[in-house]
This record gives C-alpha cells, structure tokens and sequence, in this order.
C-alpha cells in the first residue's frame, strides 16, 4: 500500500513539473477575461495550453475540471457560479477543460452544464488557498 502511494505521489510530481517547465519554456496562457471585476481563463485544449493554465493556477481561488466519466475532457461547458444571495458571480461558456477563476471569499453553487445535463455543486472559496471542483458526466 505504502509503495503505491509513493508512486502516485511521484506520477504527480512529475506531471507537475513537466507543466512547470513547459509553462516556463515560454508557452503563454489564454487571455486573462473579466465578468463583471471577477477574472478567469478558461481552456486547456491540448496539453501545452492546459499546461500553461495550469502553471497560473496559483493566481486563482477556484479550479474547475470538465471530463467524461471514461477521462477524457469536455469543452463548451456552460457555467453559472451564483453566490449566497443567489446573484450571478460568473457566467461564461468554458472553452476547454479548465476554468480558473478569482472570486471573492464566500459560499457559491456552481451550475454546469455539458450535452443539455446540468450538475450543481456547493463550493466554498477561500480567501487565500484554491478550491477544485472535477464535473463528471
């Protein structure tokens, strides 16, 4: 048991730190966009441009991952994050697998939706720190 978990720790760090290298040999990241004061990115078509948002990552609270239940990624997801009083915090259609996001701290439902089926998702975000969500469909 020990010997398998060192080994998903090392397949780890090691995705990581080929995303850190690539990110680093100059292969920029989408756009920074802006919904009403709140930036995102959102991408990760192919694995140079999800490394380079990755590489970001750390700009932002909120990680969202879209993919088939069999692994492989979504893209043109629908997203709607309302925050507590039900207000629209960020509305935008992802264009790859990922979506980055710095919002204010605080509780959210998060809406995705992929093929006309909607998943719903409670988040907390934190002031300092990231929350991840993976959508599954």
């Amino acid at each position: 048991m020990k010997r398998l978990i060192v080994a998903a720790l090392l397949a780890i760090a090691a995705v990581s730190w080929g995303s850190a290298l690539r990110a680093q040999q100059g292969v920029p990241a989408p756009a920074v966009q802006d919904y009403q004061g709140v930036p995102y990115l959102t991408g990760g078509i192919g694995e140079t441009e999800r490394a380079a948002i990755l590489a970001a990552a750390a700009d932002f609270n909120l990680k969202l991952l879209f993919a088939e239940k069999g692994g492989a990624y979504l893209a043109d997801i629908a997203v709607l994050v309302r925050d507590a009083e039900g207000k629209t915090a960020l509305e935008l259609k992802a264009d790859g697998p990922l979506v980055l996001a710095r919002l204010p701290a605080g509780n959210y439902r998060i809406a995705a939706t992929a093929n006309g089926r909607e998943q719903v998702r409670s988040a907390r975000i934190p002031a300092t720190g990231q929350h991840s969500i993976v959508f599954y469909w």
